[in-house]
């Protein structure tokens, strides 16, 4: 039988048992359909697990007894911060899926001039289904902690969300010198912050306010990919690259 793991933010152990309560409840017993004696394995978003087993049900609350708690060390590979122009319609709830597989720290979407979405009244609701899908992209993928979704923000708000991060690549459709290869053989220790512009392009003037603030212009080469398979591929390079060393 598969074991399900759960996201549970904030989690009350006590005597080596968890409870929960609430939404957390209800998907347990009305659609995962579990009953006491049958595992359900948590995570905090954190870097942790916990292997339970049903304790206990009651009519608003579930006992878990916590079996062990595996911590998964930090990955080798540097944590990547993706500042990305967000996409209309569900290809950027794929990006957001895709992303986390492949390992990414922070979302950040991020409104240029040429970002076709407003984020009015609306749109309030679109930062948490990503949250939503990036919690289940964790869980389906083994992850044990959960991308941070930040709020949509400006282009020239980014900086306090990036402050110490060293390592900063725009990628820049006119840019034809330096390559992802060129900037990652050459970059520092620490995490990185990657820039993806809208399809209609960053703007020189944006792209002088990145270079002003410490990021490096860089490009895929000549194909051109779409808004939502730039960060796959890059993210897929970098994954790539930390797995040999």
């Amino acid at each position: 039988m598969e074991i399900r793991r759960v996201f549970v933010d904030k989690l009350k152990i006590k005597n080596g048992m968890a409870l929960l309560a609430g939404p957390m409840y209800k998907y347990i017993i009305t659609v995962l359909r579990k009953t006491i004696g049958e595992r359900i394995d948590l995570i905090d978003g954190k870097g942790y697990l916990y292997r339970c087993i049903i304790n206990n049900i009651k009519s608003k609350e579930l006992f878990l007894q916590v079996l062990d708690v595996v911590h998964r060390p930090e990955e080798k590979r540097p944590k990547v911060t993706l500042c990305v122009s967000p996409i209309k319609g569900p290809r950027m709830d794929w990006l957001i899926e895709k992303s986390t597989e492949l390992g990414v720290e922070r979302i950040l979407p991020t409104i240029f001039k040429r970002t076709l979405i407003k984020f009015n009244d609306k749109e309030k609701g679109k930062n948490e289904r990503w949250k939503r899908i990036a919690i289940e992209a964790s869980r389906q993928s083994g992850r044990f902690s959960i991308p941070e979704i930040i709020e949509p923000t400006h282009l020239r708000g980014i900086l306090p969300c990036i402050e110490n991060i060293p390592n900063r690549w725009a990628f820049y459709e006119r840019e034809k010198k330096t390559s992802l290869k060129d900037v990652i053989s050459r970059q520092n220790e620490g995490e990185i912050c990657l820039i993806i512009g809208p399809e209609g392009g960053i703007e020189e003037l944006e792209i002088e306010w990145l270079k002003e603030n410490g990021f490096t212009p860089c490009t895929l080469g000549e194909n051109i990919f779409r808004s939502e398979t730039t960060p796959l591929v890059i993210l897929s390079i970098i994954l790539y690259e930390y797995s040999k060393k």
